[in-house]
């Protein structure tokens, strides 16, 4: 459903996108938070997304997963970030979250998808 945009926003009226914050603390299995991150990143497209997770601890909740011992998850952390962070409240909101310094340790990771997807962060920031 969250593969069209009328999709993402019928997901998004449902009013899971907290369910989906919290859960990126609660979930200890490891594939189950990597689907969570990815349906967040999905779901940060659509139009009532970034009003509702500026609206939760969804950054901080996403700079803990930076340093992650899974690349996948530090990656999709940092996918989330740049997607929140396009507009101006959400690059302030970003900032204010201390979300640059993990972001810039990643830029030296073993990974260059992990990397890659810091580097996307962070020009978002600009």
């Amino acid at each position: 459903m969250a593969e069209f945009r009328f999709g993402i926003d019928r997901v998004i009226d449902s009013g899971i996108i907290p369910t989906l914050v919290d859960k990126l603390v609660l979930e200890k299995e490891e594939e189950i938070l990597i689907l969570i991150l990815k349906l967040i990143k999905v779901l940060a497209e659509g139009d009532k997304a970034p009003t509702i997770l500026l609206g939760t601890p969804v950054l901080a909740r996403l700079n803990s997963h930076l340093a992650s011992k899974n690349a996948q998850i530090r990656e999709l952390a940092a996918l989330n970030i740049g997607s929140i962070s396009y507009n101006t409240l959400g690059k302030e909101r970003t900032i204010d979250a201390k979300s640059i310094e993990p972001l810039t340790k990643m830029l030296h990771d073993k990974v260059s998808d992990v990397r890659t997807a810091s580097s996307r962060a962070l020009a978002s920031l600009a």
